[in-house]
């Protein structure tokens, strides 16, 4: 089993709560963790988890992809895991040491 974790600024028309301030490109937005589920050449990915973040979160934040794998890993039914592995993998912002 493998699942995916990945971030990215999701904009928004104008300044809400928790959207950023406006950036260099004059935009606002959330900034989201999401995890999906690899299931292979059998299927397509399937979204198990995701962290609602406000705009200006870093993106390498320990204890939000700790909380997002944590959260993705709860909903994987045991049929997916028992005596298999699971690979966790993220986008350079997972480069953390914790």
């Amino acid at each position: 089993m493998i699942v995916d974790i990945g971030g990215v600024l999701t904009l928004a028309h104008s300044e809400k709560q928790d959207t950023t301030a406006p950036r260099k490109k004059k935009s606002f937005g959330h900034r989201p963790l999401v995890a999906f589920a690899d299931h292979g050449q059998a299927g397509s990915g399937e979204p198990v988890a995701a962290l609602l973040r406000p705009g200006n979160a870093g993106s390498n934040t320990a204890a939000d992809h700790i909380e997002t794998a944590r959260l993705a890993l709860a909903q994987l039914s045991k049929t997916l895991r028992l005596g298999r592995q699971t690979l966790i993998r993220t986008d350079s912002g997972g480069s953390i040491h914790a």
